[in-house]
């Protein structure tokens, strides 16, 4: 079947969208699973849209990942809602990020997004305790 409505999940396939040379994760890389990141630092950018139209946003830099997460407002204000307005407040704390879809800013129906779930995520526990406990998921 050569059409795109295989919804089968096989971690031995690759997605496209992840092989062009990216500067911000996608809901594609997050692979139809939730994923909890700790943030390591939170940077103003400026995002190029197709048609050459800019934006600033907020960009998420996370540990065990170089690539960014772009917030939009709606993740903004969750996150805002679990840690404070502060985005330096933010820094060491935990998120989980899922796949999602919303309203094609173009039209045109759905897109894929990511959105932040609005818990909190547990600590994780450190098997030894000389070392931080940190994530074993990747994005």
């Amino acid at each position: 079947m050569a059409g795109g409505g295989n919804n089968v999940t096989d971690t031995t396939r690759t997605d496209y969208r992840t092989l062009f040379s990216k500067d911000f994760i996608g809901a594609w890389d997050l692979k139809d699973k939730d994923v909890t990141v700790t943030i390591k630092s939170v940077k103003g950018g400026e995002l190029t849209a197709p048609g050459g139209k800019k934006s600033k946003k907020p960009v998420i830099y996370m540990n065990n990942t170089e690539k960014g997460f772009a917030i939009n407002s709606t993740n903004g204000k969750t996150i805002a809602t679990m840690y404070g307005n502060f985005v330096q407040d933010w820094v060491g704390k935990r998120i989980t990020l899922y796949k999602s879809t919303t309203r094609n800013p173009d039209g045109g129906g759905q897109v894929e997004c990511i959105r932040v779930r609005p818990q909190v995520p547990p600590t994780p526990s450190s098997p030894n305790p000389a070392e931080p406990a940190e994530e074993a998921q990747q994005i």
